[in-house]
């Protein structure tokens, strides 16, 4: 005898129809969700009636087949008790409380991908991920940034009205129903299941197409959201265009030969070189400000400071962020390193002992700090920059005096050089060189910092932030510039990237522009450089200012030597690996053969084919250097002294290849 779904003359509630509305709810407001984005978001959603259908139709695709995952918990909550339960009060009580809370999830949602839209101009990716992690900081930024106890409320009415709304189809007095035993549930439930299967494998996701707005747009959020934490590293000769591995490091050697360096090594995968002083060495000290968004596009008006330091220092006009957040900028920084596909190798585990910036101050005897206003376990700093030889100095061991203004972030700028001055004033009395690196944090959402300040109020834009951020710089260097150690410091203020990365496309050739300069007043001359550059080349430009004779394994040059036409920059997202140069913009993305077999790079015809083997080359090396662990200081610092002898033979013009050069060859085996 089967079991009835209701009995008759009772008010009771079918399990099916909950679970048909909520799949019901899901697809509708998978559509509302693009309709808010299109509507507040004009600018991202430009194209054709044809594009909107377009959108539309992969999203319906795409959140058929995953609503089958989101859906799994409702299922099992529904089926898992009796259809007799359904008939009592306590089983009604209990399907209305599991309808509200899924629709009160699914209206937070879309409140969230609203939020982060604003942000990011995408859907959920691998940052959101990232914030998931770290609550504290995100739920006090949020909580600053916005009127949480509006949206919170708004969401609840919501969830109530559309509660109420489902309620009148999911019960009733009624008539009986069919009754269907548990295997019949669980074959339905397969069948909808198995459909959603076939939708994701053979339409979802659809073509993206060129306008990234509208690709975005197709996507759904808790797949991506899924996916970003699934997918957060990447094996790149699975996913990615390869080559011959000496063919790749060939091309390397000849993009990083310089007439100040010579390669040790005759083995194609081995890319130390001896880097030669061109110039008197000079051991100023040198402290490293990465600014907080610090695009180029903000320098002007609202940054008079900056704009000053640009032109009484040594501005690079035309310099690329790696990465659209903090952590890729430091890692590029410090590591002189491209990006690599996934996280940035400061957040990733086994990250520590590195060749790095910090190496060649250590090797000359420098006192090593990382200073941070905020705490420095987020993005896995501390661990980072303390596993490669860097004294920690967060927001926990600032002084009181240093301690006047916090925001979600960390103390304000203020605060922060307040503290950089007294490490300085520190190692300056201990009579030892200090190198530090100092990351801002003010120019960030929620956009508050101390009253007084400048003309805008707190907390009310991004423009304020950026004018109080300025301010605070021109307040430092006033400070500074009445220190003993001042004459004989360099100082470097450098954007980790910028404020936002938006465009029609994922990788904009003309976005990633940050602010770049170095100021040492009594010891460089001013001068302005319009070679595109990267990040990665900032360590190498400074120790040849230096005239500082040290091994290297960057993949970054000396900005000051490069022509014009060997100007380039990486500039990517977390999966999408892009080289720029003068002529133009090769994206690297992930796509795995169907065979299994990794892609093998093939070179473009006409002028784009030397970029995209340059692009390929590039990134393979890295990823090869850093997984087999060749990036490690032990390493790179290993002593070959025939070869350093070598070295200075004749000047320091020695070729790359072994073949070239039999001496060389024959010093190194």
């Amino acid at each position: 005898m089967s079991e009835k779904e209701n009995i008759p003359g009772l008010l009771s509630v079918s399990r099916f129809r909950c679970l048909g509305a909520m799949i019901a709810a899901y697809l509708i407001l998978g559509a509302v969700t693009r309709v808010v984005l299109m509507v507040g978001f004009p600018s991202d959603f430009q194209g054709n009636l044809l594009n909107t259908v377009a959108m539309f139709l992969r999203g319906f695709c795409n959140d058929l087949a995953a609503g089958f995952f989101v859906l799994a918990l409702p299922a099992f909550l529904f089926l898992l008790p009796s259809g007799r339960f359904f008939t009592r009060r306590g089983g009604r009580i209990y399907a209305a409380t599991c309808l509200f809370l899924f629709v009160a999830v699914l209206l937070f949602g879309m409140a969230a991908e609203y939020c982060f839209w604003d942000e990011f101009h995408t859907r959920f990716n691998f940052i959101a991920v990232d914030y998931l992690i770290y609550t504290t900081e995100v739920i006090r930024n949020i909580v600053e940034s916005y009127p949480l106890v509006k949206v919170l409320g708004g969401i609840g009415l919501g969830a109530l009205g559309l509660t109420a709304l489902m309620w009148r189809y999911v019960a009733g007095t009624g008539r009986p129903r069919l009754g269907l035993r548990l295997p019949a549930r669980l074959g339905l439930f397969g069948l909808y299941a198995g459909a959603a299967a076939m939708v994701f494998l053979f339409f979802s996701p659809l073509g993206a197409g060129a306008n990234r707005g509208y690709a975005e747009g197709g996507y759904n959020g808790p797949y991506e959201l899924f996916s970003a934490f699934w997918n957060n590293s990447l094996n790149y000769h699975a996913f990615y265009p390869i080559m011959d591995k000496d063919e790749a490091f060939r091309i390397l050697k000849a993009d990083l030969a310089e007439s100040d360096s010579a390669f040790i090594s005759p083995v194609p995968e081995d890319v130390r070189r001896e880097m030669l002083p061109t110039r008197p060495a000079i051991r100023p000290n040198v402290i490293l400000v990465v600014m907080e968004s610090a695009g180029l596009d903000r320098l002007g008006e609202e940054t008079p400071n900056l704009v000053r330091l640009s032109h009484e220092g040594l501005f690079f006009a035309n310099m690329r962020s790696t990465g659209t957040r903090t952590v890729r900028g430091l890692e590029a920084i410090i590591l002189s390193l491209p990006p690599t596909p996934g996280n940035s190798i400061v957040r990733r585990p086994n990250n520590s002992g590195l060749f790095s910036m910090g190496s060649v101050f250590r090797e000359k005897g420098y006192d090593r700090t990382f200073i941070y206003g905020g705490y420095g376990y987020f993005d896995n700093m501390n661990d980072f920059f303390a596993g490669n030889g860097y004294k920690i100095v967060d927001k926990t061991d600032f002084s009181k005096a240093c301690k006047t203004f916090a925001s979600a972030w960390g103390q304000c700028d203020e605060d922060l050089f307040g503290e950089v001055l007294d490490q300085a004033d520190a190692s300056y009395a201990a009579g030892r060189p200090f190198h530090q690196v100092v990351l801002t944090t003010s120019n960030h959402r929620p956009y508050t910092y101390p009253a007084g300040r400048v003309s805008i109020p707190s907390g009310n834009s991004r423009q304020g932030a950026v004018e109080y951020s300025d301010y605070a710089i021109g307040r430092f260097i006033k400070e500074a510039s009445v220190k003993p150690w001042f004459d004989n410091t360099v100082f470097i203020f450098v954007g980790d990237h910028p404020e936002a990365v938006a465009g029609k496309t994922y990788v904009p050739a003309g976005g990633y522009g940050i602010v770049s300069i170095i100021y040492a007043p009594k010891l460089i001359q001013p001068q302005k450089v319009d070679t595109l550059c990267s990040q990665v080349d900032l360590g190498p430009t400074l120790f040849s200012l230096l005239g500082w004779e040290y091994r290297s394994q960057f993949f970054g040059r000396n900005i000051l030597t490069m022509r014009p036409e060997e100007g380039r920059a990486w500039i990517s997202t977390y999966q999408l690996l892009g080289f720029l140069d003068a002529h133009g913009l090769t994206v690297l993305q992930p796509t795995a053969e169907a065979n299994g077999k990794p892609h093998q790079a093939k070179e473009p015809s006409g002028p784009d084919g030397r970029r995209y083997l340059r692009a390929v080359a590039s990134y393979q090396c890295a990823y090869d250097l850093y997984s087999r662990g060749e990036l490690k200081e032990s390493v790179v610092m290993r002593n070959t002294p025939k070869v350093k002898a070598l070295a200075r033979l004749n000047g320091n013009l020695l070729p790359a290849g072994p073949g070239e050069n039999p001496q060389l060859a024959k010093a190194t085996e």
